[in-house]
């Protein structure tokens, strides 16, 4: 049996928490220039369509978006590897 408690971030109802807001808000103002005040309107959809991505809710563990999945992924790849060889 397992005893859990309640988890002490600060959510705004159901699933969206802070750090979403942190990283969502920066996006969209990032969105919203390129689209306004740039020429690349191509550029702002695609960049738009990533973050929407990185925002997705996946099934892995509760409340986890994509972009903590890329996060440990990227620094998983790319973190310095020690290769011991045997015979």
């Amino acid at each position: 049996m397992y005893i859990t408690i309640n988890s002490i971030k600060k959510t705004l109802g159901k699933y969206i928490e802070m750090t979403d807001l942190y990283i969502g808000i920066p996006m969209i103002m990032t969105f919203l220039m390129l689209f306004a005040f740039s020429n690349n309107k191509l550029f702002s959809l695609i960049f738009l369509t990533v973050c929407v991505f990185l925002m997705i809710p996946v099934q892995l563990s509760q409340k986890n978006r994509m972009y903590k999945i890329l996060g440990l992924f990227f620094g998983f790849i790319f973190k310095c590897k020690t290769y011991i060889y045997e015979r």
